[in-house]
């Protein structure tokens, strides 16, 4: 369990999951925390293929200026949180292992 909670992939899913909350309660109206701050998602919403894909999914209500939004966004930002961690475990993991060589 120690090791779980000290990965990073753990903690970016918990503030993945808290932007969605904080996005269903309406404290981003706006998307700009969900999808603006996000650099995979940001990307993903200036194209016209990805944005049209991302919006095709189950819309789900929420408290935002649009009113709705698809579920898609939701995985994409847990998903790319995850690849966050993800990456920043592995840096973790190199320098370490560059540390206990070096030694």
């Amino acid at each position: 369990m120690k090791k779980v909670i000290k990965s990073f992939i753990f903690w970016f899913f918990l503030i993945a999951l808290s932007e969605i909350y904080m996005h269903q309660i309406g404290r981003d109206p706006k998307s700009i925390v969900l999808i603006g701050l996000n650099p995979i998602l940001s990307a993903i919403s200036r194209t016209d293929n990805g944005l049209a894909f991302m919006n095709s999914g189950m819309q789900l209500p929420c408290r935002t200026i649009m009113g709705s939004i698809s579920i898609y966004w939701y995985i994409a930002c847990i998903f790319s949180f995850l690849v966050y961690g993800a990456i920043l475990d592995w840096v973790r993991l190199v320098v370490s292992k560059l540390a206990h060589r070096t030694k």
